[in-house]
């Protein structure tokens, strides 16, 4: 999309402007954030951890390189690795079930008298 104008509404979260461009549907970064909060340890352990296994640990340095730069301990670390990938799959598994129950509830209308009838 480099032609794409683009904006930021909130944080990292990047929109495209142009109504006809098709935006994302579910940003995990940011929806992280809002499930263990913006500058958790928690949330630090699992940017790390990704970072780490999408670069193989060539940007920013390896996880062990971490542990030593901030104190912790390896288990510590996957320990709050393991507890933040946990709250966020719960989270986003009780969104879905949630949009899924809203949307089970909506019935099609066939038409405007249908409709009608209905209210």
């Amino acid at each position: 999309m480099p032609t794409t104008a683009i904006y930021a509404p909130r944080g990292n979260t990047l929109m495209a402007i142009g109504p006809d461009v098709p935006s994302a549907t579910f940003d995990i970064v940011s929806f992280s954030g809002t499930v263990l909060g913006d500058r958790s340890n928690e949330r630090r352990a699992v940017l790390i951890w990704a970072r780490c296994k999408a670069t193989k640990g060539l940007v920013g340095g390896s996880i062990a390189q971490f542990c030593i730069e901030t104190g912790w301990r390896r288990s510590t670390f996957e320990d709050r690795r393991r507890r933040a990938c946990q709250r966020i799959a719960d989270a986003k598994n009780s969104a879905d079930a949630a949009i899924s129950a809203r949307d089970s509830d909506l019935t099609p209308v066939k038409s405007a008298s249908d409709a009608m009838q209905t209210v």
